[in-house]
């Protein structure tokens, strides 16, 4: 439960027991997604925690103060007494404005804060600043705006624990008010895996590192359970079969296994009555 030791004298990242912690911050992305955003980003083979916060605001303050920050920006357009750049800055946050309070009022939406925390864990240096730039990458071209966490890295490294805290150094740095129909962009649990309750481990996936395990015997899944393998000679396709072998005698299923040529196996299986 306690690292042996915690080296966080650099800001880039931090040290622990031999391992090199690098944060990410996504501080910005489009509001109104049509698909889940973090897909790509979860489909990876880089080993990270994605921490996300979301916080509700209360319905009709936030109307409230909609109103109020619609009215005063409004005087300020109209008297136009600021210059071209302030201006347009004026008028797409009163814009923002209004089309948030329509949502709620007309389509009865709720506002949240919204806040995301990436912490990739690493071998060594050169391997973080290299997963770094790859996850940067994914999020920006999925239209996420990002931050290295640089200066601060343990208290990203503390919001990204499973202990439900959201530190405030790096909160101030993430909050993003998203609607909750945005909000369905941001679902996590999308990972394309293979995980059959009682199934058996027969590998991994080559694009996340998440286990596979099927059972072949599920009826309600699948249409039979006819299975081939194939692979050059010395691949291990002999021991891979044994291996089924004993991970399918151990959940107790009568096998029969024809080898003529002792080496080209089929293997035949059946439930046990």
């Amino acid at each position: 439960m306690s690292p042996g030791y915690i080296n966080n004298k650099n800001p880039k990242y931090l040290e622990i027991d031999g391992k090199f912690y690098g944060g990410i911050l996504v501080i910005d992305y489009y509001r109104e997604y049509n698909e889940i955003i973090f897909k790509n980003l979860i489909n990876t083979n880089v080993n990270m925690n994605i921490s996300i916060f979301y916080e509700k605001q209360d319905t009709y303050r936030t109307i409230k103060d909609l109103t109020y920050f619609i009215g005063n920006v409004g005087v300020d357009l109209k008297s136009g007494n600021t210059n071209r750049e302030d201006i347009d800055i004026a008028a797409y946050s009163y814009n923002d404005a209004k089309f948030i309070r329509k949502e709620m009022q007309v389509n009865n939406e709720e506002l949240y804060f919204l806040y995301t925390y990436i912490n990739i864990i690493s071998d060594s240096e050169k391997e973080m600043e290299r997963n770094l730039n790859k996850i940067e990458g994914i999020l920006q071209a999925s239209g996420m705006m990002t931050r290295k966490a640089n200066f601060r890295q343990e208290q990203l490294y503390f919001s990204c624990l499973p202990l439900m805290i959201n530190q405030n150094d790096v909160k101030n740095v993430c909050r993003r008010n998203i609607l909750s129909n945005g909000l369905i962009a941001t679902y996590p649990f999308i990972s394309s895996t293979i995980c059959d309750e009682e199934g058996i481990f027969i590998g991994t996936n080559i694009y996340n590192n998440s286990m596979i395990l099927v059972d072949r015997f599920n009826k309600e899944k699948y249409k039979n359970a006819n299975m081939c393998i194939f692979g050059t000679s010395g691949a291990g396709k002999s021991f891979y079969t044994k291996l089924l072998i004993l991970r399918y005698r151990i959940l107790g299923l009568e096998q029969y296994i024809i080898d003529p040529e002792r080496g080209a196996t089929c293997c035949t299986l059946k439930r046990c009555a």
